[in-house]
């Protein structure tokens, strides 16, 4: 191999990471922030590399303000693509901190989450479950499949319009944010009128004796009744976040291409 044929690989390996990183360093099941930079960037890396044989068949040829232009719409490629997929995490770590608000522990689900590593523990649970859900039924590979389509769908030797790619990125995290909001309202839903049902059946219990501590046993009773509610319906939340992965990975090609 000639220096020549080593530059070129070595540029096409950092063009794909314009692209890969963005979607590791975004997504909860690469590790988020409880793992090393420089671990996330070896995954960002092994993308890259996944994806070398279609970015040396595509050719990109450019340098200096379109070479700046391409790297930068690679970038915003990956942004978005990672903000959609991890929409998918966010949803179920948002249905759980619902119900962490519900329980009283908001003063704990206000806080920070990502910064200080503080969560809520409904909303914790939720994520995590969600983690395992999204490798158990190879969710790494529906993602690599995705990257590997979004050259398709807007190849890194297509057009540089700027302008349309913003616009159609915009779109998309409005449209990931809507499914975000729709699939954490019924991930948690079951738990959600069981506990709104608590308080109303605790309103009653209080009104009628009033001697009773309602509020300082409601809380402890309310938390068991999610656990209770959340162990049992794990089957229905799998089945739920498998099927809407699917909504969410096909929304991942969308910005960068045709509208479905």
């Amino acid at each position: 191999m000639s220096l020549g044929d080593l530059e070129r690989y070595f540029g096409l390996l950092a063009l794909g990471l314009a692209r890969c990183l963005p979607l590791v360093w975004l997504l909860p099941a690469f590790g988020g922030p409880t793992v090393s930079r420089q671990l996330r960037l070896g995954f960002g890396g092994a993308l890259s590399g996944l994806c070398l044989p279609i970015l040396a068949a595509q050719m990109p040829v450019g340098g200096g303000f379109a070479g700046s232009l391409l790297v930068a719409r690679e970038v915003l490629v990956g942004v978005v693509m990672g903000f959609v997929c991890a929409c998918w995490f966010r949803a179920a770590e948002a249905a759980g901190s619902v119900v962490d608000v519900l329980c009283g522990f908001d003063f704990v689900a206000a806080g920070p989450s990502e910064k200080d590593g503080r969560r809520g523990p409904f909303a914790g649970v939720m994520l995590l479950f969600a983690i395992v859900v999204f490798l158990e039924i190879g969710g790494i590979g529906h993602v690599t499949l995705a990257l590997a389509r979004s050259y398709d769908a807007i190849p890194v030797a297509g057009s540089l319009s700027v302008t349309s790619a913003a616009h159609a990125a915009a779109a998309a995290v409005l449209v990931a944010s809507a499914k975000l909001i729709e699939a954490a309202l019924g991930l948690c839903a079951p738990v959600l009128v069981a506990l709104v049902l608590a308080d109303l059946v605790l309103g009653v219990i209080g009104r009628a004796i009033q001697q009773l501590p309602i509020h300082v046993l409601g809380n402890p009773l309310k938390t068991l009744l999610g656990i209770g509610v959340l162990l049992l319906g794990l089957g229905g939340i799998r089945a739920a976040l498998q099927g809407s992965l699917a909504d969410f990975v096909a929304l991942m090609g969308w910005p960068i291409g045709p509208r479905p």
